[in-house]
């Protein structure tokens, strides 16, 4: 290229830089929002004090950050308050004025009155990483209705601006009443992810970015007696709830293997036999093809894969299998987890016939911390043995399963989250993204506790993670050849650890993990997956419907 042809495009390029820069650098410093957490705390009366947490990153543009607030059928909003990170408290000027500079917003915040319902609006003040905590009451939100009384209500409203990366809404009662399958029921509509009960509250959680679309419009219905409802209003909440599974998947789910048969059966009969034996036969080579692939130089691994996460790790081996998943191993594990913890016991306890036998006794319940799947299901098992020991705190298998039959309707979501895996195109995407994946892992520490003995481990100085081997040799099916590994590499461990006793008492992890699945089975039987969402029971959401919602509208975010 000649001097005159490199000045031309150096030229073109000075030309053309102002409007790059123009165009592209605001799209790439435009405010954010990473997290959004809301709290509800739900009066006797009805009303409702939400206090939402937004964090967020605020450049150079907009004034003010507002939620929309419509819809709200006889509510009103009142007693707004502001907070951010450095613990100011924002003064409430009353009548919100919009045109108003940043400058003039800042430590402020306010209300403005719209013909069908509110903006609530504060200044955004100094740019960089912000914590805003606004709290405020909504009168009347809980409804009564002949047959419930309940809601459904739009806690973040479509087209927010900037779109949340995550959501998270906790509904709590402001007493001591917990919400329960047996009180309550709860469906959720216009995000990606689940509502369910949890720990006695309401919790709805995305499991995607909101989008331009995506709302969160939360409806639940509580038996008659735990609130009283200022706001009374004619007919029954059934009908309410009719009109916000209009679109919805609520009814009458079908499974896309039922739909797509329906629809081949209109096309041509032939289809109906042969498209299934070829879908099937393709995902089983897939499995087949991912299997080879794992194994193939697999490696030791020695540590304990996702941070002791023993129900993801159950869903990576379900993902790889051919058929039937495998829950049993998992509930084995748990109970040994729980043993580990403290929170069970496998004591001598005499029968009625004076002779004593292994058996277990509740202990405290488990002090872990946080709201991962798998603590949360450690929490439900304790729960549940407790429960069904009774006041002696002795627990019997026949105990259990009689326990579980007679409150299988609340054991709906306790069945749920047991049987919750990973699906094998999630399990494959994680899998490839390096030689030092998590899948890799799991099957790793398989293939080291199978080949236990030719790993030499006599002079292991972490004997400490023997226990969690002989737990995750439970949830892999191979406890008992482990066991017996440890016993030729260290006669002593039996005698010092209370996991190792335990599992040679072959009896008693077998006796009450054969007692809890026939206890699941009858779960299962009182309700379909499908009807427990439907009905109440929590679960996955749905995309479409929730018409007939409260509060919400559209719009918020940053101006």
């Amino acid at each position: 290229m000649d001097n005159w042809s490199r000045c031309k495009v150096s030229r073109q390029v000075m030309i053309l830089l102002p409007f790059y820069l123009f165009v592209f650098l605001p799209l790439c410093a435009r405010p954010h929002l990473g997290n959004l957490d809301i709290r509800v705390e739900l009066s006797p009366n009805g009303d409702a004090r939400i206090t939402e947490t937004r964090q967020m990153s605020i450049d150079s543009e907009g004034t003010e950050c507002y939620i929309v607030i419509g819809n709200l059928s006889g509510s009103e909003v009142r007693d707004l308050t502001v907070t951010d990170e450095t613990g100011t408290v924002y003064e409430n000027i009353g009548e919100w004025v919009i045109d108003r500079s940043r400058s003039q917003k800042q430590n402020r915040c306010g209300i403005v009155y719209k013909r069908n319902g509110y903006e609530l609006c504060w200044g955004l003040g100094q740019s960089g990483s912000r914590t805003y905590t606004t709290s405020y009451t909504v009168t009347r939100l809980v409804k009564g209705y002949e047959d419930a009384d309940g809601f459904n209500y739009m806690f973040v409203a479509e087209g927010i601006n900037p779109y949340p990366d995550h959501v998270k809404l906790t509904i709590v009662p402001a007493d001591t009443t917990q919400f329960t399958t047996d009180n309550t029921r709860i469906w959720g509509f216009r995000y990606r992810g689940e509502v369910n009960l949890i720990d006695g509250n309401i919790v709805a959680e995305t499991t995607e970015s909101f989008s331009r679309e995506s709302a969160m419009i939360v409806m639940a219905a509580f038996n008659k007696g735990i609130f009283q409802p200022e706001d009374t209003l004619e007919g029954k909440f059934e009908d309410l709830q009719n009109r916000a599974f209009e679109g919805s998947d609520y009814v009458e789910e079908k499974s896309f293997f039922d739909k797509l048969m329906a629809i081949l059966f209109l096309c041509f009969w032939l289809f109906i036999a042969l498209i299934p034996v070829i879908y099937t036969a393709y995902k089983l080579w897939k499995i087949w093809r991912a299997n080879r692939e794992i194994n193939r130089n697999l490696l030791w691994y020695r540590d304990i894969p996702y941070n002791g996460d023993l129900l993801h790790a159950n869903g990576i081996i379900n993902a790889y299998k051919y058929v039937h998943a495998n829950y049993s191993n998992l509930l084995s594990a748990e109970i040994l987890k729980l043993i580990y913890l403290g929170s069970l016991k496998v004591q001598q306890v005499a029968d009625k016939k004076g002779k004593p036998s292994p058996t277990i006794v509740i202990g405290e319940e488990p002090k872990e911390e946080g709201e991962e799947r798998d603590v949360r299901l450690r929490r439900q098992i304790y729960k549940i043995f407790s429960n069904a020991a009774g006041k002696d705190g002795i627990l019997q298998p026949k105990e259990l399963e009689r326990y579980m039959e007679r409150k299988a309707a609340s054991l709906q979501g306790f069945s749920t989250l047991l049987h919750r895996d990973v699906k094998f195109e999630d399990a494959e995407r994680e899998r490839k993204i390096g030689p030092n994946d998590r899948v890799s892992q799991v099957f790793g520490l398989r293939k080291y506790l199978k080949d236990f003995t030719l790993a030499n481990e006599r002079h292991v100085q972490e004997v400490g993670l023997w226990k969690d081997y002989l737990i995750y040799a439970t949830l892999f099916g191979n406890a008992d050849q482990v066991l017996k590994d440890m016993k030729e590499i260290n006669p002593e461990y039996l005698q010092m650890d209370q996991i190792a006793q335990v599992m040679d008492q072959t009896v008693v992890i077998p006796a009450f993990t054969t007692a809890a699945n026939n206890g699941v089975i009858h779960v299962q039987h009182y309700v379909s997956p499908s009807s427990i969402r439907s009905s109440g029971g929590g679960g996955r959401v749905s995309w479409g419907g929730g018409g007939g919602f409260s509060g919400g509208g559209v719009g918020g975010g940053v101006r």
